[in-house]
């Protein structure tokens, strides 16, 4: 006898997994760089090659730590306020292609310990969801390179920030 999986509702398709998420959660971001596809981010089928959004989402969260007022300088990650990837994922539900003009949207809805949390999407400016991304960047002690606590000004940034909508997790995470 083989028992399968009953499914009771369809699983939706992509594009409507993506409407949801323009609509539900598209209005908790308060950051957005806004740019255009360059001929260096087309690869030979002329769309943007999915390594290529990694780039953008790192640079667009390096922006939202200067739009919050962390100063950056050229030091900044090296010395002062170490901050490494731990987990990045990405889900992809349309291509760009060269010239578009899009924006990756980035906000962190969860800080814990030592580690914070951030959700991003890149749009088309028409509004098409591109890309819907999340990331674990762990604070590092610029000494040690050993997980250290978020400072409390970071943490105070943040929490002006992005106001009722991040968290911030018992101290024992």
């Amino acid at each position: 006898m083989s028992v399968g999986i009953v499914r009771t509702h369809p699983t939706p398709s992509a594009s409507e997994r993506a409407q949801v998420i323009i609509e539900k959660e598209r209005p908790l971001y308060r950051h957005a760089v806004r740019t255009r596809v360059r001929t260096y981010d087309v690869d030979r089928q002329g769309i943007v090659h999915n390594a290529v959004y990694f780039y953008w989402l790192e640079a667009a969260r390096v922006e939202y730590f200067r739009a919050i007022g962390l100063p950056i300088d050229r030091d900044t990650f090296v010395t002062k306020h170490r901050f490494v990837v731990a987990h990045q994922e990405i889900d992809y539900f349309a291509a760009a292609q060269f010239d578009d003009e899009y924006e990756v949207l980035t906000r962190i809805p969860l800080v814990r310990r030592s580690s914070l949390v951030f959700d991003q999407l890149v749009v088309l400016v028409e509004g098409q969801l591109l890309v819907k991304a999340s990331a674990v960047l762990v604070h590092l002690n610029p000494a040690t390179n050993l997980p250290e606590r978020i400072p409390d000004a970071y943490r105070s940034l943040i929490a002006e920030f992005e106001g009722e909508h991040v968290v911030f997790a018992d101290e024992s995470q």
